[in-house]
Formats: C-alpha cells, sequence, structure tokens
C-alpha cells in the first residue's frame, strides 16, 4: 500500500516542525515540510496531500497572540482550499498545540461540513498566567474521532502560555466533539491544576470536527513518540517502545489510508 503523504506547514516560529515529520514516517506516511510562503505560492500543494499537520512552536512569534497571524492567513488566503481539502477530497488535518490555537482561530475547530471558517470556541491564557510545560495525563473520548482508541488513557507533555480551552455559546462540553479530557491519577476529569495545565473548562485538552478527521489537541504527541521521551523509560530507553504519541500518529496514518 502506497504511503499517505503528509504534509507539515512550518510558519515562521514554527519549532516542531522536524520531529513532527518525523513523527508521521515512523508512523508509515510520506511526510514533508513546507513553509507557509511555499503554501501561499501553490494553494494546490494542499490538495496533494491526505494529511497536513499544523505543529508546535510559536507562529510568527506570537506577537499578537498565539497562532493569531497564522489563522489570518489560513482563512483569508487558504480558506477554499482548506475547506474543499476537508469536505471534498476527505483529507485529515491535526493541530498540536500553537497548529491546534491556529486552527481554533481560523474557524476550522470545530466546524460542521460545509459551513464557513468562523470562530466559536477559545484558547486563552492559563489561569496560573505563567508558561507550564509538565506531563498531564488525558483520557480518550467517545468522540466522531472514531479513529483514536477511545477509552483508554495517554501520557504527554505539554508546553504552552495560553491553551486553557474555552467553549463559545453554541459549544456543548458534553458533545462527539471532545476527543481529549485532562485526568488524574485516577483517571477523574481534572479541573484544578497541576493535572489540568492551564484551568480548560470541562478539562478539554482537545477537539475535534463533525467529520472526525480534523482534531487539535494541546498536549504534545510529537513530544512523547519516543520511548525515550517518557521519564519512565530512564532505566532502559528505546527509540521504537510504543508511546502515546506514536499511537496517535500510527492511529492518524491508518486512517488517512482507508
Amino acid at each position: 500500500m502506497i504511503p499517505p503523504h503528509a504534509v507539515v506547514v512550518k510558519a515562521p516560529g514554527t519549532n516542531c516542525d522536524v520531529e513532527t515529520a518525523d513523527a508521521l514516517n515512523r508512523a508509515g506516511a510520506s511526510a514533508s515540510v513546507h513553509t507557509t510562503h511555499q503554501w501561499l505560492e501553490d494553494p494546490e500543494l494542499i490538495l496533494r496531500a491526505r494529511i497536513l499537520v499544523f505543529p508546535g512552536g510559536f507562529a510568527h512569534g506570537d506577537d499578537i497572540a498565539s497562532a493569531r497571524i497564522l489563522a489570518s492567513q489560513l482563512r483569508t488566503r487558504l480558506g477554499d482550499v482548506l475547506r474543499r481539502f476537508v469536505d471534498d477530497e476527505g483529507g485529515y488535518v491535526l493541530g498540536i498545540c500553537n497548529g491546534f490555537q491556529a486552527l481554533v482561530k481560523a474557524g476550522l475547530l470545530p466546524r460542521d461540513t460545509g459551513a464557513p471558517l468562523r470562530q466559536s470556541v477559545s484558547v486563552v491564557h492559563n489561569d496560573s498566567g505563567q508558561y507550564v510545560c509538565r506531563w498531564v495525563r488525558l483520557r480518550i473520548e467517545n468522540s466522531r474521532c472514531s479513529w483514536l482508541p477511545q477509552g483508554e488513557y495517554w501520557d504527554m507533555p505539554v508546553g504552552h502560555g495560553e491553551g486553557k480551552f474555552v467553549p463559545g455559546p453554541e459549544f456543548d462540553t458534553d458533545s462527539d466533539l471532545v476527543a481529549f479530557r485532562y485526568v488524574d491519577a485516577e483517571g477523574n476529569d481534572a479541573n484544578d491544576a497541576p493535572a489540568n495545565p492551564n484551568g480548560s473548562v470541562a478539562a478539554i485538552a482537545g477537539i475535534c470536527d463533525a467529520t472526525g478527521r480534523v482534531l487539535g489537541l494541546m498536549p504534545h504527541p510529537d513530544r512523547s513518540y519516543l520511548g525515550y521521551h517518557h521519564p519512565a523509560s530512564l532505566l532502559a530507553p528505546k527509540d521504537d517502545d510504543e508511546t502515546s504519541g506514536s499511537q496517535l500518529f500510527r492511529a492518524l496514518v491508518d486512517a488517512a489510508m482507508h
């Protein structure tokens, strides 16, 4: 079977593109990194892929707000081709941390099929007012992302200053658009720090769109896809240990193959 082609988007200030491409390649995709400048010159580049990933970092330095400039470019200059990629071509989109912020602010998450790009939820400053970098536990919810192993618990690191998820008036926090929640050691919804690192409403760590093919989350699978990434592996680290990050990327690639 031909590996699905994955495009990783690199904006000025993005710093997780290399790791993301490596994780996708290890999961069975054929990944390449393209800058936003290349995108704007050739928007059809998007349509030649099956998977589109917006990685973490500080797009355009987050000078206005996290991913605000990138989101504006996506909505105003690439909106039509992005809608076509999802609605007509059946493409898969993943946004990680800064990439998640971009998808939310561009209006691609959450969104009904065929709907215009319009922001309806927010990702704002952490309740602590500080940048948070730590490992958290997630529960995979019963969402429209049927390609995820629902009901499982994953450990991933976070690293952000603006990661608090705030639903808009039209977003139901109990709906099947919620893909991940922060949980405590016992698996209960985490409403407070440190298990909920940013104060996200209803402990929401990631959401999807109506198709289940557009997914965004604040935690970093790109920083937890190799065995030695996890602190518990310090005694006997291995590159190919199964991890939460490798499971997410493999599930994404497998879904895009079908």
